[in-house]
């Protein structure tokens, strides 16, 4: 059916050149896709390297080594003149019960070293299960160089002698 404006195409003479058209745009589509395919491609350069990256040398943690400026143990237990002194061993014959559901505790204090000091002797219910605290009491007590004295902290604690442990321990006040 012919189109208005347009002449009316007979046989195959029509058809070669309705197929011209399409058959051009698609060689020229082809070209330019081609074309642009090739801009910006890296040109390959033949080696086998792959690129490497520069990482600066970072700092490394050196071990903590222990000093050798750590005194003798042996140096801490005897009394002498502005050192060390450790008071562990100046409790002695301590007893620590319960006498019915009230704990007490007792033993001797002795100073050896040459100079008086104050000292504050503790001692602690803990549960044995898990070590938590259950009752505590600490006293002070001053003594002369070379001196020996009783200490006892009655009844600082009522309750069952089921599950729990008596600890106690002794410190010199200001050292």
């Amino acid at each position: 059916m012919p189109m208005p404006g347009r002449p009316a195409v007979r046989g195959h003479r029509g058809a070669p050149r309705a197929y011209a058209v399409t058959t051009a745009a698609l060689a020229l589509s082809a070209s330019l896709v081609l074309t642009v395919a090739g801009c910006g491609q890296p040109t390959p350069s033949g080696d086998s390297v792959a690129p490497t990256v520069s990482v600066p040398v970072q700092p490394t943690i050196t071990a903590d080594t222990p000093s050798d400026d750590v005194p003798d143990p042996a140096d801490t237990t005897a009394p002498s003149d502005g050192g060390l002194f450790d008071a562990a061993s100046s409790l002695t014959s301590t007893n620590c019960a319960a006498n019915g559901e009230s704990w007490s505790f007792s033993g001797t204090l002795t100073n050896s070293d040459s100079e008086e000091h104050t000292f504050t002797v503790a001692v602690f219910l803990v549960k044995t299960s898990d070590g938590s605290d259950v009752a505590g009491k600490e006293i002070d007590v001053k003594l002369a160089a070379g001196a020996a004295t009783p200490v006892s902290i009655k009844n600082f604690h009522t309750g069952s002698s089921t599950g729990v442990e008596c600890l106690s321990g002794v410190t010199v006040k200001g050292l």
